[in-house]
């Protein structure tokens, strides 16, 4: 019988800060150098439209080839218009932000994550990521040392759900095979911990404040050696 931890990724294991507003950023400094457009200009603006932030719907249209880059691809465009910037600049920008978002020297482990992450494989647990997050996850994770410790990931860009829908639970849930015990963990109360529950996984809200007194809560990873034993 398998003992299951699904971890969350994004500001869970690894942080990003600003993720995509840098990125747009980046792209219009190499090809603009004397913008006078700043990184704050960029995290300024609500960039709208990613699937995961109307978790209800189904985006299964979006697994196809380059779909979801095609779709983020709008997005891009959209902001970079929002600059005044004409649209045939915005477009050749926009296809250059996804070489960005897949850098994994862009992320930042946790001191933590590999610690803890090790410490439940020793004591036969099977990790695995289910995150929100861009098509190229599992290449992110395993240039950043992880593989050793994740037995695979799951991108909600790659399945058609977005945590919390219970969809994309059942579907982590369908991939397994006998379990005895199985967890969710990551910094989002909603996603997270709410969305495991929906389907009966226990939910640990970790790194977050714990404004909701979430029955399952540590500051931090090593605070999971006291929860999940």
């Amino acid at each position: 019988m398998e003992k299951v931890l699904f971890w969350d990724f994004q500001d869970t294991l690894a942080s990003n800060n600003f993720m995509f507003s840098k990125a747009l950023y980046k792209v219009l400094k190499n090809y603009e150098p004397n913008t006078d457009i700043v990184l704050d200009d960029f995290k300024k603006k609500k960039i709208i439209g990613f699937p995961w932030q109307d978790h209800k719907k189904e985006y299964l249209h979006l697994t196809k080839g380059n779909s979801w880059w095609k779709h983020a691809e709008n997005i891009f465009i959209d902001v970079y218009k929002e600059f005044k910037i004409t649209e045939d600049k915005a477009i050749l920008l926009a296809r250059n932000v996804r070489e960005e978002l897949i850098k994994a020297t862009e992320f930042t482990l946790f001191d933590d994550t590999i610690e803890i992450l090790d410490y439940y494989k020793e004591r036969g647990f099977t990790n695995i990521i289910l995150s929100n997050h861009i098509p190229e996850l599992e290449d992110i994770v395993r240039e950043l040392g992880l593989s050793e410790y994740i037995t695979y990931c799951i991108s909600s860009a790659n399945v058609g759900y977005e945590k919390p829908n219970p969809k994309i639970y059942k579907y982590a849930l369908e991939k397994l095979h006998n379990h005895s015990e199985i967890w969710m963990i990551g910094d989002s109360i909603i996603a997270d911990v709410k969305g495991a529950e929906s389907v009966g996984i226990k939910g640990v809200l970790v790194r977050s404040k714990n404004d909701n007194n979430v029955k399952y809560y540590s500051s931090d990873l090593r605070g999971l050696k006291e929860i999940i034993i």
